[in-house]
């Protein structure tokens, strides 16, 4: 019976190792997804810095502003209250992606890191520089505020989350359906 029980505990502790070896590997992967997007905005955000450079003239420039506000310019001047909101948000998602790791898929986890590097590339800006520097210009195509990639990178992470989360609602709602129509001899 003992000799039982040790097995039992044996497989207990290595399922437990390999979900912490799990966690570790998406944790780290989407570490690395972060320091790289990270650095792609802040490095750009330094090379284009102070400059005026048309791309595509009528369409595309790059034209620095300092946004002092938030998104499309609101609360301009509120720089210690975009800080707070900014680190309760990461906070958040760092939170649910520690507490959810092992479930988290690679598509989510890009997603998710693609928000947080967004999110800690402007809170750094917002730290060291006491304004977010914007400097894609797309505005003689379209009225449209300057942003920079981290910009860019936020609003795309948060668009695959919930493209994700409806695909996923999608499923368990056809699962449901195959379920009951399994259930009901073929019929709904």
């Amino acid at each position: 019976m003992e000799e039982k029980n040790n097995t039992l505990t044996e497989k207990i502790r290595e399922r437990e190792e390999k979900e912490k070896l799990a966690k570790r590997k998406v944790l780290k992967g989407i570490f690395i997804i972060v320091l790289i997007f990270l650095l792609i905005d802040q490095i750009t955000k330094f090379v284009f810095i102070n400059k005026d450079i048309s791309i595509i003239p009528g369409v595309l420039k790059f034209h620095t502003v300092q946004n002092r506000g938030g998104a499309f310019g609101v609360g301009q001047n509120s720089t210690f209250s975009f800080i707070v909101a900014n680190i309760i948000v990461l906070g958040i998602i760092i939170k649910f992606i520690n507490m959810q790791a092992n479930q988290i898929d690679k598509k989510t986890g890009f997603a998710l890191a693609m928000v947080l590097a967004g999110g800690f590339s402007n809170l750094i800006d917002r730290l060291f520089k006491g304004y977010v520097v914007d400097f894609i210009d797309v505005s003689d195509l379209i009225n449209f505020p300057n942003f920079n990639v981290a910009d860019i990178l936020i609003v795309l992470g948060w668009i695959l989350l919930a493209l994700f989360f409806a695909m996923y609602a999608n499923k368990v709602r056809m699962g449901k359906i195959k379920k009951e129509k399994d259930d009901n001899g073929g019929e709904v």
